[in-house]
């Protein structure tokens, strides 16, 4: 996170904040896995739980959404940030220059480090 942090300190816009949702699928199961405990998980694949963004940062699509526009590796610089959706320009690849929105996805990780 570290090198996000430089890039960001060097484009003069407003920051917002992004932060993820962390609750249980099993509502039965909230009791042993409070939010807290959710909050403080920094897994493999995932997002941070804090995300901090800026007009004109580059970012990189961690899931499929729709291929082949969208796909996990597309590169794209952020245009305009919103609550639920980042519009983006992509960079690279046949698709080039074209504006994209991207909405807020619900990510279940897999690969856990309890069960």
């Amino acid at each position: 996170y570290e090198l996000n942090n430089i890039i960001q300190s060097n484009i003069q816009s407003e920051a917002v904040t992004y932060k993820s949702v962390d609750t249980v699928v099993e509502a039965d199961e909230a009791v042993n896995y409070p939010t807290e405990f959710l909050n403080s998980l920094d897994l493999p694949g995932m997002p941070p739980r804090i995300l901090q963004l800026k007009i004109g940062v580059p970012i990189i699509m961690l899931r499929n959404i729709n291929q082949p526009k969208l796909c996990n590796g597309t590169r794209l610089a952020v245009k305009k940030l919103m609550s639920n959706i980042i519009e983006a320009t992509i960079l690279t690849g046949p698709f080039k220059g074209e504006d994209v929105h991207i909405p807020r996805i619900p990510m279940i990780p897999t690969v856990m480090p309890f069960q």
